[in-house]
């Protein structure tokens, strides 16, 4: 499924509140309409959240194991029987249970739904089919085989790597890296992590002129002043302040005079480059532990994850194979990707033939190696138009490698660990299993809808698809707002457009929107009234021909005309075609969806414990007080 829309596997109507009226006036591709419930299933699929994470929740001990699952499928009695069933078993789906935790993950999934202030026991019943309806769709997916399939496992390894590299760098990796009492006394002698505020100039002169500058300002002359007419860096035009910098963070060569500056020392010039730095010190810091601390573990929290990636592989002895390299250079070159994955046989090899390369092991580590089946997803290996994937040299082969296997090495690490036995950890490694097998079963079943019935599809939903009404706004942004202000300031409405174009040099962009226009561009844009942005809600205030003030845009600071109105209208199909693509495979995906759950619950149904859904405390706060 499309994960640009977040959230793919979807829920039948059973445990929904209806489809709401689909007449929105203007949708973006990541705000769908979908029915509620359906929402919810695909949220709750998609929600990585252990047990006891709901307000209230109770935190397993290091030591909980998790509880077993049931070989078979026991009587309604065995599961009320507090002796039978694991505690905390709410209902049971063949061999799989739904418990508190689950529970609790579809509760904070339907926090906001509307059943929970007006019928709160119809709400808890929701949040059990909810979870019912997910348990029966990932058994489904597990039955179908695609837990063996190949992209779905990478799929799954690449997940279960992200997730077990958290948990390492939580409890391992930061640890090790976190600064002791005698290291923060050793960077604070060093001086390094001293803090100035100091001024600026970034001079482009050459040597002597700069000599002569720097002679100048060591002898009283305003360093703003100067900045003014020699610095090329921006701080030149805000009086050349740079601010708070650590010393360790200024040109190297002055690490050793700042440690020792006073307020008012001016040092330089320092090679930068073609230029030469001069500084000003304004101000002197000296950290506190607790500052010195969180910055040094910050710069090496930088670095963290590629040298343990160095290390891992290290640890692990992973090396290429000399003998393969230029086979694999000469085949990536002469044969399309997937040529040569279907020539390859069950053990990932092929023999020589011809001109043709043969292809064997092309890495090996300890316990384990690769072929260019692991190479060769697109994951690693992104394909070019021609199809081919060009590795131009050992070192670009190196890297696929050590991508591709860095996945089931991390998961080899914690495993060795015992990290992956934690409660939580197993619990989360279960979900991600699930929820890739779940969706790749939705996306076999579903094909891709041609252009045929994508604009059928349109056609016979053209409701959807309106754009509110709009002011078109011709808008010039600038970096500065002081350099905003003054150019506003001398334009009148009949000089505007004449400004823009000539004398201010800016450059014009077709087809423009509020978040395109950068700095010295500008562009006739339209603002619809629906937009919350602050260049669309300024809009909305001013007439036509009426010059706004300076506002702050995502990109710098803007200033407008509002050049005419535009009335409300249905989109054309080439305006939203890419919405109304995804539109219509997220609906063909429901209709799936919903047919296949009607069939699961009446071939599985579930066997529930009412009573203790009842007593489960959500710890979510309630209107009337308490929690439920």
């Amino acid at each position: 499924m499309n994960r640009d829309r977040e959230f793919g596997v979807l829920m039948g109507e059973r445990c929904g509140a209806g489809r709401p009226a689909r007449t929105t006036a203007i949708r973006m591709p990541g705000r769908r309409s979908i029915p509620a419930a359906l929402a919810a299933l695909a949220v709750l699929l998609s929600l990585p959240l252990g047990p006891g994470t709901a307000k209230g929740a109770r935190q397993p001990s290091p030591g909980t194991k998790a509880s077993p699952r049931p070989k078979s499928a026991p009587s309604a009695a065995k599961i009320s029987s507090a002796t039978s069933a694991a505690q905390g078993t709410i209902a049971l789906i063949a061999d799989r249970r739904v418990e508190e935790a689950d529970i609790r993950r579809a509760a904070l999934v339907m926090e906001r739904d509307p059943l929970r202030k007006t019928n709160h026991a119809l709400w808890r019943k929701k949040l059990l089919d909810l979870c019912v309806d997910r348990e029966l769709l990932a058994l489904e997916a597990e039955r179908t085989g695609l837990l063996n399939d190949p992209s779905v496992m990478r799929r799954i390894e690449r997940s279960n790597a992200d997730l077990l590299y958290a948990a390492l760098r939580a409890r391992v990796l930061i640890p090790e890296v976190t600064p002791t009492a005698s290291e923060i006394d050793t960077a604070r002698a060093g001086g390094l992590y001293r803090r100035v505020k100091v001024q600026y100039i970034l001079a482009v002169t050459d040597r002597q002129t700069t000599f002569k500058v720097y002679e100048e300002l060591r002898n009283g002359a305003r360093f703003d002043s100067v900045a003014t007419l020699y610095s090329m860096h921006p701080s030149a035009a805000k009086g050349s302040g740079l601010g708070w910098r650590r010393i360790g963070s200024l040109n190297q060569e002055a690490w050793k005079p700042l440690q020792h500056a006073k307020p008012g020392d001016v040092f330089g010039p320092y090679v930068n480059g073609e230029a030469h730095e001069i500084y000003k010190v304004e101000a002197i810091e000296e950290p506190d532990d607790a500052e010195l601390r969180e910055t040094m573990l910050r710069d090496r929290q930088t670095l963290l994850e590629p040298r343990y990636h160095v290390r891992l592989l290290q640890k692990y002895k992973f090396q290429i194979v000399p003998d393969q390299v230029s086979s694999v250079i000469f085949a990536s070159a002469t044969e399309k990707a997937d040529s040569i994955l279907a020539s390859l046989d069950a053990r990932g090899r092929r023999p020589k033939e011809g001109v043709r390369p043969g292809l064997g092991v092309i890495a090996r580590l300890e316990g384990d190696s690769l072929t260019y089946r692991d190479i060769g997803s697109p994951d690693v290996l992104p394909r070019e138009p021609d199809g081919k994937v060009h590795i131009h040299d050992s070192s670009q082969l190196l890297m696929a490698c050590a991508m591709a296997v860095l996945p089931r090495l991390i998961a080899r690490d914690v495993r060795e660990r015992g990290i992956d036995k934690e409660p939580d950890i197993a619990r989360r490694l279960r979900l991600i299993r699930e929820e890739v097998s779940t969706r790749a079963m939705v996306e076999h079943a579903v094909p891709p809808l041609d252009s045929v019935r994508i604009r059928a599809y349109f056609d016979s939903h053209g409701s959807r698809y309106r754009r509110p009404a709009a002011r078109r706004a011709l808008v010039a942004v600038f970096a500065s707002e002081d350099t905003a202000r003054m150019a506003a300031s001398g334009w009148s409405r009949a000089s505007y457009r004449d400004s823009v174009y000539g004398v201010q040099g800016f450059r014009k962009r077709e087809g423009a929107s509020a978040r395109s226009l950068w700095p010295r561009f500008y562009g006739e844009i339209s603002l619809l009234d629906t937009d919350s942005d602050p260049l669309s809600v300024a809009a909305r205030s001013l007439q036509p021909n009426q010059i706004s003030p300076v506002i702050a845009s995502p990109n710098g600071y803007a200033v407008a005309i509002v050049t005419g109105r535009e009335a409300a209208r249905g989109y054309t199909f080439e305006e939203v075609s890419g919405l109304v693509a995804v539109d219509a495979r997220e609906d063909a995906e429901n209709t799936w969806v919903t047919a296949q759950l009607e069939r699961l619950r009446a071939a599985t149904p579930a066997r529930m414990v009412p009573a203790r859904l009842e007593a489960l405390r959500l710890g979510m706060n309630s209107d009337m007080g308490g929690t439920r």
